[in-house]
């Protein structure tokens, strides 16, 4: 059943696929992952599409994992969204968060997930509303990924709190991951950082300006960019 379900989702999503979108995203990601050309409403439509005729959501839930799963292992970057939306759609606010953080970390385990684009959209529709859960659990393990060798798992652990409802409840743990994340070599690991700052300083444009006097060193010009966009804005619109 479920490889029979599993191939229904993947054959939808091709038939609703666009080529030159997937040329578009293909160029821009530079063959790090493989599009199909969907685009997030497009995805979740066939979702709720496949939900109305074939009960998704009340399928035996060791089916529903099997499903997801295998749709996260899957070659295109769409089917790996679909995994995400699927727990979106049908799983959020259902399931226990220790449930969905010990499969995203398989996921990120086995290495399921290996590009920015899987890693940001798992991190803005699932663990951003997992922290916002206010389940001490979720903090915890984002701690936990914060420290880990794979790039991907590490980024996941600070991505989540720049979409988070507010961001100042949370200063402790993204000036913590932040230190982490900036000392380490890779550029996915440092934008991370330039992304969360970046809507940090909406609320304490201070703590960004210090952060970034205090990492120096690590700090690219890329992250000064992402993280000064909306003070360099306020700055010149200021200026007489």
């Amino acid at each position: 059943m479920k490889k029979q379900i599993e191939q229904i989702v993947t054959d939808e999503l091709a038939g609703n696929s666009v080529s030159r979108k997937a040329e578009w995203w293909n160029n821009y990601l530079k063959d790090k992952i493989s599009f199909m050309g969907l685009g997030i409403p497009e995805i979740r439509k066939v979702l709720l599409s496949l939900n109305r005729t074939n009960a998704l959501e009340e399928l035996p839930m060791n089916q529903q994992v099997s499903l997801v799963k295998g749709l996260m292992k899957g070659h295109f970057a769409e089917q790996k969204l679909a995994a995400v939306l699927y727990m979106q759609l049908f799983w959020l606010g259902k399931q226990r968060p220790s449930f969905l953080l010990n499969l995203i970390a398989d996921w990120f385990d086995e290495q399921y997930i290996f590009d920015w684009n899987t890693t940001d959209w798992l991190s803005v529709k699932i663990l951003a509303p997992l922290v916002d859960s206010g389940e001490k659990r979720v903090i915890w393990t984002l701690k936990k990924w914060n420290r880990d060798p794979y790039l991907w798992k590490a980024r996941a652990s600070l991505v989540p709190f720049a979409q988070v409802a507010a961001i100042t409840g949370y200063t402790r743990e993204i000036e913590h991951f932040s230190d982490i994340l900036i000392r380490r070599k890779e550029r996915f690991a440092k934008t991370a950082v330039g992304w969360v700052l970046r809507e940090y300083s909406k609320v304490d444009e201070e703590f960004v300006l210090d952060f970034l006097s205090r990492h120096v060193k690590y700090t690219t010009a890329e992250v000064k960019r992402n993280a000064l966009k909306y003070y360099r804005l306020r700055t010149r619109e200021n200026s007489p």
